[in-house]
């Protein structure tokens, strides 16, 4: 009976994990919540780049068409939503690739390639900071082959 009790407790810690960042599936603040979770510091992923980029691109909404602004959000949408389903034991460098892994689909699957050429522009001038980190060139040069 008391391994039955421990079972449950462990079931019931586990299935807890996994959903107490799921009211912020629409928003920037479930990079905050990850980095609760995971503790991979200021700059680990979730800080130092996903919640970054997720309010930067926000800030600059503006700039986006129309169009442009759904694309932003779908993207969002995508990335957290895939940040969700992935296993929870990963460790901050795995979660990171998970992560980067995650950017060439959401961008193309939420119609990057159909975006006007202002939108694109303003897309690159949002991101250009992150250009020099090699895993984020390669994911953009794909991003980019994936539209011709």
């Amino acid at each position: 009976m008391r391994k039955l009790a421990i079972l449950l407790v462990l079931f019931m810690s586990t299935a807890f994990a996994q959903t107490t960042c799921q009211q912020f599936l629409d928003d920037c603040s479930y990079y905050s919540c990850i980095e609760e979770e995971k503790q991979c510091g200021r700059t680990g992923y979730p800080i130092g780049f996903g919640k970054k980029y997720c309010l930067r691109f926000q800030s600059k909404q503006e700039k986006l068409s129309k169009s442009g602004q759904k694309w932003m959000k779908d993207v969002r949408s995508c990335l957290i939503n895939g940040l969700e389903e992935s296993p929870q034991n990963l460790s901050c460098k795995e979660f990171k690739s998970n992560a980067v892994a995650l950017h060439v689909p959401c961008y193309v699957n939420s119609g990057y390639c159909q975006l006007s050429k202002k939108d694109k522009r303003a897309v690159i001038r949002i991101i250009r900071k992150s250009l020099w980190r090699p895993s984020l060139l390669i994911a953009g040069i794909r991003v980019l082959r994936m539209c011709h």
